[in-house]
């Protein structure tokens, strides 16, 4: 779990648990979001296909979390993913382990929108979009990014 003071320093002394849960990664994610916050232009053009399919399916919910597992044999497997709860109770996972570089493209995706201010950081590994994030993704079709989508797979909670 998350430690509820993670300072600047904390930043150089993770502990091996906090690594496990990718803790490190997350926080940037977060800081991301809270510099960026009231920053946002609602411009799209600079963002990756990936991050514009992010926002295109998490248009209707706007809720979005980063997982991992840490249980798999497989490396890939245990990377960290964009999870987005496109609908209520159901959720798309942006990660295959046969391809792990469009997983990472993903999670690229993920922080140009956190650096854009069309995400806000809430708990832990909980995000949503911002005002800013549902005006942008309001204005996209979900349909263009269909072949990008293709590759999330559908998970239960």
């Amino acid at each position: 779990m998350l430690s509820r003071n993670l300072g600047q320093s904390d930043l150089q002394s993770n502990s091996w648990s906090d690594l496990g849960h990718g803790a490190p990664t997350i926080l940037g994610y977060a800081n991301l979001c809270s510099r960026a916050m009231g920053a946002a232009s609602g411009d799209v053009a600079d963002l990756a296909p990936e991050a514009l399919a992010i926002l295109a399916v998490a248009a209707t919910r706007g809720t979005i979390d980063i997982r991992a597992s840490r249980e798999p044999f497989d490396s890939a497997e245990r990377f960290l993913a964009v999870c987005v709860e496109h609908e209520l109770d159901q959720r798309l996972l942006f990660l295959q382990k046969s391809d792990p570089k469009q997983t990472i493209r993903f999670l690229e995706g993920f922080r140009q929108l956190c650096a854009a201010g069309f995400m806000i950081h809430h708990l832990q590994r909980d995000f949503s979009l911002s005002v800013a994030g549902f005006e942008a993704a309001e204005k996209l079709k979900k349909s263009d990014y269909e072949s990008l989508l293709e590759f999330a797979v559908e998970i239960e909670h």
